[in-house]
């Protein structure tokens, strides 16, 4: 092996990427970049250090030196429970997804059937199709495709015949908040007992900034989410929830059946993300939702029409294009992404159409985006959708006008 070579091709991989991911207009719905502010707290000589402890409190540590942690993970829940109005967080999870998996084996049982929506990650089924022996029976809500949302009538009927044990909220594809309210009252009435997640890994951010729904005030027993997305802190999962039975449940399931080790340099970062949104995550989430609602208006515009347009195309950070006259969906994707415009492809409600994006505009809109730029952005991506000769270098330009982050603490003020 010609090890000179391999350091300079991997170094050279590396400067690619960022390379390409700066002229590029970012738009997937999933991700989305901490500010400099928060990445100032990513202590990453935490990484070569254990920490791990049982049960509720950060502050019983198992591994010897890791005081200060635990202080660091305390901070960092303190912000959240006064984010999120929960009096239990849980941060030890490395995903939203593990979130999720620890959830169903915390408050689930062997057989136990779960009504989960289908466009979400279907944690229930996952550990179905995987042949694990203690595999839960999924069944998936219905869904209104016409509304974009949970049928709240037909999933109230399936309560009352299947008298679940779970039910699962959430997607995602997230465009509009869901009926918890209303289905925490069936579950009530049918299954007392039962247990409401609420998935809201691609709105925590909305729901942060009060711009959403807040699933726990209207009736969820326990929130899963990711940390990043439209969040935008570093990558990690989270759960919450106001009944301790449950918070200790959750714990007994996340270590040490799940997490051992937890990843630690997130933890100082996750504190000051909470304490962003609690400066300005108001601000932010009313224009990632107005880019998002000014984006579909202006696609609609160019020709191209959205899921849900007749509903003001979206509450959220997402919009979903319908792309049948340009062609396949994850073709389209293939496409944008050749003229530095990144989307994903998805499947949409058979009512509206057959090909779709998913496109989410929270990391343009902490990089500058307003609303006044949407027209431009339309533009672009139907030029790339189109193969127009030029889609990639108007791309490029309008990404070397989102470079400022928006809505952080200047620390200079403080």
């Amino acid at each position: 092996m010609d090890l000179g070579a391999k350091v300079k091709e991997l170094k050279g991989l590396i400067e690619d990427h960022r390379s390409f991911r700066r002229d590029c207009l970012n738009l997937i719905a999933s991700e989305n970049t901490p500010s400099p502010f928060v990445e100032g707290f990513m202590a990453e000589d935490l990484n070569r250090r254990y920490a791990y402890y049982l049960g509720l409190d950060p502050r019983e540590q198992s591994y010897q030196g890791s005081g200060f942690v635990a202080e660091m993970e305390a901070l960092a829940k303190d912000m959240a429970r006064e984010l999120f109005g929960a009096k239990f967080v849980e941060l030890r999870a490395l995903s939203g997804n593990i979130a999720g998996i620890i959830s169903m084996f915390a408050l689930g049982s062997p057989g136990d059937t779960v009504l989960e929506v289908q466009n979400a990650h279907q944690y229930a089924k996952k550990m179905a199709v995987s042949g694990l022996k203690v595999s839960l029976n999924p069944i998936p809500v219905p869904w209104d495709g016409s509304r974009y949302n949970v049928d709240l009538d037909a999933t109230v009927t399936l309560i009352e015949k299947h008298l679940p044990k779970l039910v699962v909220l959430g997607s995602a594809m997230f465009l509009f908040p869901q009926p918890v309210r209303e289905i925490k009252e069936a579950m009530e009435r049918y299954c007392p007992g039962s247990i409401l997640i609420y998935d809201a890994a691609h709105v925590m951010g909305l729901i942060a900034g009060g711009r959403f729904q807040s699933p726990l005030e209207e009736g969820a027993d326990v929130v899963i989410t990711s940390t990043h997305k439209t969040l935008a802190g570093p990558q990690g999962g989270m759960i919450l929830t106001n009944d301790r039975s449950i918070a200790e449940k959750i714990a007994e399931a996340t270590s040490p059946l799940m997490i051992a080790n937890y990843h630690l340099a997130r933890l100082p970062a996750l504190a000051a993300t909470f304490m962003e949104w609690l400066t300005c995550g108001s601000a932010y989430a009313d224009a990632i939702i107005a880019n998002a609602k000014a984006l579909g208006k202006a696609l609609k515009e160019r020709g191209v029409p959205c899921v849900g347009q007749d509903l003001d195309f979206t509450e959220s950070h997402t919009i979903l294009p319908v792309v049948d006259a340009f062609g396949e969906g994850q073709e389209m994707a293939d496409r944008l992404e050749a003229c530095h415009m990144i989307v994903g492809a998805t499947d949409i409600p058979e009512e509206v159409g057959n090909h779709g994006l998913r496109v989410g505009v929270q990391e343009v809109t902490r990089y500058g985006m307003v609303e006044a730029d949407a027209g431009e952005l339309a533009a672009c991506l139907v030029d790339g959708l189109a193969g127009k000769t030029g889609a990639r270098e108007r791309a490029i330009a309008l990404a070397d006008r989102f470079r400022q982050v928006k809505f952080t603490v200047d620390e200079s003020s403080l």
